[in-house]
């Protein structure tokens, strides 16, 4: 973890105050000759979270790393609280496995304490991070431990930005959400500007009030979690925030014909034949009487909450389908889907 804890200051209360300001403009890094982050541009408001997700190798960790202080940039300027590097304070940051070598549990985190009440800050910080030996010894922590301890180091530090890079992946996923959910509230309290890349699209999702994905070290997307959930007709947002089935219809002024249903246009596109892009969440199985298109299903699986069935329409389209988790379908069974009337996005025939 990397933490300038002499920038750092507390009010006589504890509490961190409002979050620094992030600024990139034209930020690149170039690694053997290879464009690894690609002309950057971010400005994040006092208090964001911002989320950036993207496909193995998008960037994703080498531009954390240039915003939290650790590696440099080889173009373009950030700017920290409004100081520009290299007088801008590096950031108190989450990386892979950061976490000390030596010691107990306890000191580790009271050693980045910035807290006047430092034990007691301590105390909370780790039944926060649900570490409940504070005299473990860090060299016997699982390794999801070892990232809850990290978490908990660099809460310590009351910086006010943090970066965290993929710094719940090794927790399994009931423990993952309960403390996602519990950082990101103490996050909000404090009003810390955070950075928070992760591989996991549901947790940007939850956590983010903004995502970025990133693409080739490029941004491809940049919004809301609305927003960006919503641009599924661009392939680097749908190949990260997927499953997008693309199934024919006819634009015909502000509606698009599918399968005999008039949807609306989610954005204004020209008359005539086009891909409709679709996801699994608005595709309903129906009665044999009711607009929509005979399917097959070539298989079914079981995610907890829902299950998702992949099938074969009679026009030849493959369509992924959520449904009831008590509804079971085998494979070649023979079904209807229709899709919810919500607005949908089209995209040309190419």
């Amino acid at each position: 973890m990397v933490v300038d804890s002499a920038a750092l200051t507390v009010p006589a209360d504890g509490s961190s105050g409002a979050g620094w300001s992030i600024r990139l403009v034209g930020v690149g890094r170039t690694r053997a000759g290879k464009r690894i982050v690609d002309d950057v541009d971010l400005d994040l408001a006092p208090g964001t979270i911002l989320a950036i997700v993207g496909a193995s190798g998008c960037g994703a960790t080498t531009l954390a790393r240039i915003i939290a202080g650790s590696e440099r940039a080889d173009t373009g300027e950030v700017r920290i609280d409004g100081r520009p590097r290299p007088e801008a304070p590096r950031l108190a940051s989450v990386f892979s496995d950061a976490a000390p070598r030596f010691g107990r549990v306890r000191d580790a985190v009271r050693s980045r304490s910035r807290h006047p009440r430092a034990a007691e800050e301590q105390d909370r910080l780790l039944s926060l991070v649900e570490l409940r030996d504070p005299n473990a010894s860090v060299r016997r922590l699982s390794r999801g431990d070892r990232q809850r301890l990290t978490i908990a180091r660099a809460l310590a530090t009351e910086s006010p930005a943090l970066v965290l890079d993929d710094a719940l992946s090794a927790l399994h996923t009931s423990a993952r959400e309960r403390l996602r959910d519990a950082v990101e509230r103490e996050l909000r309290r404090r009003g810390t500007t955070t950075v928070w890349v992760t591989r996991d699209t549901a947790e940007a999702i939850a956590v983010a009030d903004r995502i970025v994905v990133l693409d080739r070290g490029r941004i491809a997307a940049d919004g809301t979690p609305e927003q960006v959930y919503a641009r599924a007709a661009e392939p680097a947002v749908a190949a990260v925030l997927g499953p997008v089935s693309t199934v024919p219809g006819i634009v015909e002024g502000t509606v698009v014909d599918v399968w005999g249903q008039h949807l609306p246009l989610a954005a204004t596109a020209h008359d005539g034949h086009c891909e409709v892009l679709i996801r699994p969440e608005n595709v309903v199985l129906v009665g044999p009487d009711t607009p929509g298109m005979n399917a097959i299903v070539e298989e079914s699986r079981f995610l907890g909450h829902v299950r998702r069935s992949l099938v074969r329409t009679d026009d030849g389209s493959l369509v992924h389908v959520d449904h009831g988790a008590d509804m079971r379908l085998t494979d070649h069974a023979r079904v209807r889907i229709a899709l919810a009337p919500l607005p949908v996005t089209t995209r040309p025939l190419s």
